[in-house]
């Protein structure tokens, strides 16, 4: 469904990414690990369309990648809360893409009284689970989870994925997983990658 062929990019002369390929495939569940700096981050924004790469190339179903967004591959970031505006209320939030979608709402356990609520009413776990619903767009197909629950504690991460792993399921949708929580990528994950730091130019 998704593929990225020999993908390479560089920042101000240091390269980030390197030759890289992957393939995701309907309805799977990828882990993806390695060290801080080693262009995770940049690879599923790559992935989402969001930057583009030096050489290689993204494709989607064999054709190149939409660039019209909303398009087929969502990036979740890691921190809710700066991607959400602080002024507007959770209702808002979620009908700022399209109409907030009932069974995304139910599985996420967001409550209808959260609508007229600010993000800073709510707590960690709760604006993580209203920022992902966001990304439930008709058009998604591929979710990037990028350390989606580093921030939240044990409990709320485990609800978290237990509202969004059966829903994507039920939908086909393929995710890949960001985390350096290597018991979460074993409990989700059908396989994983590793991505290495690649050394600076000097």
């Amino acid at each position: 469904m998704l593929s990225a062929e020999a993908i390479s990019l560089a920042f101000g002369g240091r390269p980030v990414l390197q030759d890289l390929s992957l393939t995701l495939a309907p309805g799977e569940v990828l882990g993806l690990c390695g060290p801080s700096g080693a262009g995770k981050s940049t690879l599923a924004r790559v992935l989402s369309g969001a930057l583009t790469p030096d050489a290689g190339r993204v494709l989607w179903q064999g054709a190149p990648l939409p660039r019209r967004p909303p398009g087929p591959v969502q990036h979740v970031p890691q921190a809710p809360e700066l991607a959400v505006d602080p002024r507007w209320n959770v209702g808002r939030i979620l009908a700022n893409a399209a109409p907030p979608d009932p069974e995304v709402l139910a599985a996420l356990a967001i409550r209808p009284g959260w609508a007229d609520r600010h993000p800073a009413e709510l707590s960690g776990g709760e604006l993580a689970r209203v920022s992902l619903a966001r990304f439930f767009l008709p058009q998604t197909r591929v979710l990037i989870c990028d350390e989606i629950t580093a921030q939240l504690d044990a409990l709320s991460a485990q609800a978290l994925w237990r509202g969004l792993v059966p829903l994507a399921r039920s939908r086909g949708m393929a995710l890949l997983v960001i985390s350096h929580d290597a018991a979460l990528r074993r409990a989700l994950c059908s396989r994983q990658i590793s991505l290495e730091a690649l050394p600076t130019t000097v």
